[in-house]
């Protein structure tokens, strides 16, 4: 390995350690700060030193001679305090909180450019040789030069906060660092191993299936063989009395007999060795189980991180915050060691951190106030974790004044909206884009940010929130995430031939519905469940595909699904088996396809999108449909049989658009690029076209303009569906002859079978 390439490699490690060196100080220093016993505050100052003398040692082996320094010095002040030499009160704090701050921003530049010049930890230096020479023991305000360490690394200046002792938190394990990308790929092949194993369990489910076929006809064969038997004996007979046995028939009839025997023994031998094979089948299918899902196990496991991790910061935003006002806050974490996939993790870490300071901005009362409202001066911020199933359910709740629904409603009302007259629909517009209440700009509050964020980023990653609230007694916010990102258990459903996979924790309950079950609601179709009232939306709709009519004598399987604390009533075709499914991602190309969370593979090889519930229930709620009350069994059947053509060098957009359209009744061809398309084209003709543009050998322009520059097929029509969003890029499909110009972001089933049929 050549010099160059090693440095890159120690850098990076150091860059790493010096992260984790950040927490660890700025996890202990919060401990200590809050007056531990003698026993616990020397095991901190124990932790304090060590890690400043890694961090020194470190730093000197890859030569960064600031972070050496520093290090150096905190090891000198933390010495002098262990000691008493120096009192550890307020100014010790306000000058160590903001040093270690400065080393995590020194992080961030190393892993950006490697630049320390004018870094804010360069100025931090003074103030630690200050502090260990007791100028600045009795400093009530943080220096100016430490105003701007804070300012550069983006955390306000803080003051000394009181809280009680909280439990040092438990050292953790011995760890080895392994690059996530490795982790992703160990994880993608043990997905693959799954797969292998549902195909198994495939497998088997065929053999018996055979068996059973072989069974009927052993059945079948011994009612057969007894009639033949009966039937050679009596002609033997016959044949003995008359010809005394000579005649050539005699010797066709036990030829016929010995054929008999022969079937009989071979159909005896075939249900032996089946036997021994599904045997052999289920045993082999034993041994791939009780391989792959230990091995899937661990390589999950070594996936997770202790919910901890998502809440680090917390306690550092409370403590900063509550300096600039006059409240007094509590942070209780539960839950710590509940364990979560590492993206779940970082996916959490910013909405918890903005609902712990939406809590004490908003929800948290000043001392004052508390001791009116008859509360004690400290309020309590409770951020808890408990597992539901193969989901986390987080809660965020504090004991301030609950949500301020008048300004909640006068909010909607300035920006031109109705005010929900349910309460709880009213509380949960505060995750509305842009919605604040705050009259005045501050650094937490004012800029319609926060609460956006949280609800956005759990989407993102299957999760949903939820609030609720008392007032005067305070409010919880309710998150609900998956323990893992790469597999779940669903229900499949069908529409159509099509194939779909919804998350079995969002779905509460399955029932079959006719026309006579729904009810007419403020203009809207609605399921009657306990009496209130669940919109109804057909999946049929949602994707743009014809399906089963919904009528008086029709009763078609119904899923109630569940998210954010409400529900709607999701009709579909068919209700396929429960089953764990391995998630894959659709790629950039079609990440934002409206209900769509992901795609995964069928044992029998089959693609199946996995629908986004949280997405269902709003479209659900926002504009409920008719759930096909009226009969629409012929709408597939006023669609022509047109055959299209589907070019695409993906082959699973290829598979999802062919499924589409096969759906809608169209006959479909698939080509992997504009070559093949072309040769298919020459050989069967089309009567439309769907290509990619951006393929090996002739893309999607060049085909466009082969069609149009040829005699035969310069009218058929070609629609371009592509990644490629410029106006430039349109521009030119267009000027090829495209008859239109359809772009993946904002793929959409239904606009895409509407531009088909307008265009036919």
């Amino acid at each position: 390995m050549d010099k160059d390439r090693l440095a890159r490699r120690l850098m990076a490690t150091f860059i790493a350690e010096l992260e984790g060196h950040v927490r660890t100080f700025e996890r202990d220093l919060l401990a200590l700060e809050k007056d531990p016993t003698a026993a616990v505050r020397s095991e901190l100052f124990g932790s304090l030193l060590r890690t400043a003398h890694s961090l020194k040692g470190a730093a000197r082996s890859v030569k960064i001679d600031l972070v050496e320094a520093a290090s150096h010095r905190l090891e000198e002040v933390l010495i002098a305090a262990r000691d008493r030499r120096i009192v550890t009160d307020g100014g010790f704090y306000n000058v160590l909180l903001p040093t270690i701050d400065a080393l995590g921003e020194a992080a961030r530049r190393l892993a950006a450019d490697g630049n320390l010049d004018d870094a804010p930890l360069a100025e931090a230096l003074p103030q630690l040789s200050r502090l260990l020479a007791g100028e600045l023991a009795a400093m009530p305000q943080l220096p100016p030069i430490l105003e701007k360490v804070a300012k550069d690394t983006g955390k306000p200046p803080v003051k000394a906060a009181t809280a009680p002792h909280a439990p040092l938190p438990t050292k953790p394990a011995e760890a080895v660092r392994v690059a996530s990308d490795k982790l992703d790929a160990l994880l993608r092949q043990s997905g693959e191993l799954l797969i292998v194993r549902h195909r198994a369990e495939a497998r088997t489910e065929d053999v018996a299936k055979l068996q059973d076929l072989l069974a009927d006809w052993k059945k079948e064969w011994r009612q057969v063989d007894q009639g033949l038997a009966v039937l050679l004996k009596s002609e033997a007979a016959a044949e003995d009395q008359s010809e005394g046995g000579s005649n050539p028939d005699a010797r066709r009839l036990g030829r016929m007999e010995l054929a008999v025997n022969r079937s009989r023994d071979g159909l005896w031998r075939l249900e032996r060795g089946l036997q021994r094979f599904a045997t052999d089948l289920k045993a082999d299918r034993r041994a791939i189980e009780q391989t792959t899902g230990p091995l899937d196990a661990m390589v999950r496991q070594t996936r997770m991180l202790p919910f901890a991790e998502a809440c680090e910061g917390l306690e550092r935003a409370v403590r900063d915050l509550v300096a600039h006002n006059d409240k007094k806050v509590d942070l209780v974490i539960e839950g710590r060691e509940i364990e979560l996939d590492r993206v779940v993790v970082e996916n959490i870490k910013d909405p918890l951190l903005h609902l712990v300071r939406n809590a004490v901005d908003h929800g948290i009362e000043a001392v004052l106030r508390r001791r009116m409202a008859g509360k004690p001066d400290m309020g309590r911020i409770t951020v808890a974790a408990a597992l539901r199933g193969d989901r986390v359910e987080i809660k965020v709740a504090d004991d301030g004044k609950g949500l301020d629904l008048p300004a909640i409603a006068a909010r909607l009302r300035a920006s031109d909206q109705p005010p929900p007259n349910d309460e709880r629909e009213l509380a949960r517009s505060i995750f509305q884009p842009g919605f604040s209440t705050s009259p005045t700009v501050t650094q937490v509050s004012g800029r319609g940010v926060g609460l956006d964020i949280v609800k956005s980023r759990l989407a993102a990653i299957r999760g949903s929130a939820d609030v609720s609230f008392e007032a005067g007694r305070g409010a919880v916010f309710s998150l609900s995430v998956p323990l893992t990102l790469t597999s779940t258990r669903a229900v499949m459903v069908g529409v159509g031939d099509v194939l779909y996979a919804i998350d079995t924790a969002s779905v509460d309950r399955v029932v079959r519905i006719g026309a006579d079950d729904m009810r007419l609601v403020g203009g809207r179709e609605v399921l009657m469940l306990a009496d209130s009232p669940v919109p109804v939306i057909a999946l049929a709709d949602v994707v743009g595909l014809s399906s089963h009519a919904l009528t008086g004598t029709t009763r078609l399987p119904t899923l109630i699904l569940a998210s954010d604390g409400r529900q709607a009533a999701l009709v579909v075709d068919t209700l396929e088996a429960e089953r764990e499914v391995v998630i894959r991602t659709l790629g950039r190309r079609l990440r934002r396809v409206k209900f769509v969370a992901g795609g995964t593979i069928q044992p029998d090889g089959r693609i199946a999108l996995i629908l986004n519930a949280a997405e269902l229930v709003e479209r659900a709620i926002a504009a409920p449909s008719a759930a096909r009350l009226t009969d629409s069994a012929g709408a597939a059947q006023d669609v022509a049989r047109k055959r299209l053509l589907v070019v695409d060098d993906s082959v699973t957009i290829r598979t999802l658009e062919k499924s589409i359209l096969e759906a809608a009744g169209y006959d479909v061809l698939v080509a992997a690029d504009g070559q093949e398309a072309w040769q298919l084209l020459l050989e069967t003709g089309a009567d439309l076209v769907v290509s990619d543009v951006e393929m090996p050998r002739m893309d999607g322009f060049v085909l466009t303009e082969t069609i149009r520059a040829s005699r035969r097929f310069r009218d058929l029509p070609v629609i371009l569906v592509t990644a490629m969003e410029s106006e430039a890029d349109k521009a030119r499909g267009m000027a090829v002859g495209a008859n239109a110009y359809r772009v993946k972001s904002a793929f959409d089933q239904r606009d895409l079978l509407a531009t088909i049929e307008q265009i036919l």
